[in-house]
């Protein structure tokens, strides 16, 4: 379907542009890639495809609507024809004009099909199409959903529709729906316009993919953090390889038969690879370290600053509970309080260690060691310790270890 959002310029903001097709792009042939997104190569025009696109604009048609009544079955099926009639058979990628009526009834049955096995559950969706770039881990993502239910609280459930063969499917396209969406604040403003709910975060409820010709619904219920987890250093390698310039081909009977690149690509020339690196000068593989190494520790900043928001507010139900226990549905947490002093003004505190020559004794200009100083025991100058206590505010901390629950 048309990308309907402009997403910021990558070039402009260091951003990789990158999306779950070049991903799998990627994956199948790096050099497939290079010809497709960077020589930007043009494609042969794909029957498949079209048929697919225009299923979904009569889908994006029939769920537009912000309050029953919904379309009758009469206008989808026009809505249809209009699409497919944007283009020629032949502008579609078909190469018998027969083959290409042949697929607008099917196309037509389908919709019967389906209209009339979905009819009374219609309800208006959240989103339909919806279209959003989230910048994360030095990528700018682009998802597109098919349509979005609102489950309230924050939940969502993601339906994609498929219109090819009936296949077994990975859930890894859904898993960057997983992660994207949960990231995208538009999505928070969008539900506090549509119902009028301001939530903290969104969550996905679950996913699935509903092949319209079967009208077979494949679900996945939300993935846990290993299998977003795993998924995404998948994109990252993939990401940190493009970066690299590395376009190796990996030739096969699958991939190198329907092949739109095939008079370019040196394997099915026999003409000799010529890497990327040689022309443009070969990447220092440790740029690469050092970027992915910032990047991952921007990510932790990030977590740490939420576990200590989340260790604060489970230490204040502690407290308001009386207990130092508390469960959850997979964990159990214990939280121990920790009161302290912590010191703003670093500068200040330092000349007063420097002044009473008492650098040495905190050992490092940490909360922990400036405040070991201010124990009782401490053997310090009294006038020290006075200029100290006046740098110094009371702070609070809670450890939180956590167990599975067996």
């Amino acid at each position: 379907m048309p990308k309907k959002n402009s997403p910021p310029s990558p070039a402009k903001s260091g951003l990789l542009a990158f999306s779950y097709s070049k991903l799998s792009m990627y994956e199948e042939c790096p050099l497939k890639y290079k010809f497709k997104y960077i020589d930007k190569l043009k494609e042969e025009p794909k029957f498949y495809f079209a048929f697919g696109n225009s299923v979904h604009a009569a889908l994006e048609f029939l769920y537009s609507v912000k309050a029953p009544p919904f379309p009758p079955l009469e206008d989808l099926l026009a809505e249809f024809r209009r699409d497919w009639g944007l283009k020629s058979w032949a502008e579609k990628g078909y190469k018998l004009e027969s083959r290409a009526d042949a697929d607008l009834l099917k196309g037509l049955e389908m919709l019967k099909a389906y209209y009339a096995h979905n009819r009374e559950k219609f309800k208006p969706p959240f989103l339909v199409e919806y279209s959003t770039d989230v910048e994360v881990d030095g990528l700018l993502v682009r998802i597109i959903a098919d349509r979005i239910e609102y489950k309230g609280g924050g939940e969502i459930e993601i339906i994609d529709y498929k219109t090819g063969r009936d296949v077994k499917r990975a859930p890894a396209q859904l898993y960057m729906y997983q992660k994207i969406s949960e990231l995208d604040p538009r999505l928070k403003d969008k539900i506090a316009e549509t119902y009028g709910q301001r939530v903290s975060s969104v969550k996905i409820n679950r996913l699935l993919y509903y092949h319209v010709p079967t009208l077979k619904e494949y679900v996945f219920e939300r993935a846990g953090d290993r299998e977003i987890g795993g998924f995404w250093e998948r994109v990252l390698g993939a990401a940190e390889s493009i970066r690299g310039l590395k376009y190796d081909p990996t030739p096969g009977e699958q991939q190198c038969n329907w092949c739109d690149f095939k008079k370019f690509c040196p394997i099915q020339s026999g003409a000799p690879v010529v890497r990327q690196p040689e022309l443009l000068g070969t990447p220092d593989p440790v740029e690469a370290l050092v970027d992915r190494y910032g990047r991952l520790k921007e990510k932790m900043a990030q977590l740490n600053a939420q576990l200590a928001e989340v260790a604060a507010q489970l230490g204040g139900a502690a407290e308001a509970r009386g207990t130092s226990e508390l469960a959850g549905t997979e964990f159990t947490a214990k939280v121990k309080k920790r009161t302290g002093f912590s010191f703003k003004d670093k500068a200040a505190v330092k000349a007063v260690l420097d002044r009473f020559d008492l650098y040495q004794k905190a050992l490092t200009l940490t909360h922990s060691g400036i405040a070991g100083l201010l124990k009782d025991d401490s053997d310090i100058p009294i006038a020290a310790r006075r200029e100290l206590l006046a740098q110094a505010e009371d702070r609070t901390d809670f450890d939180i270890e956590v167990f599975p629950k067996v």
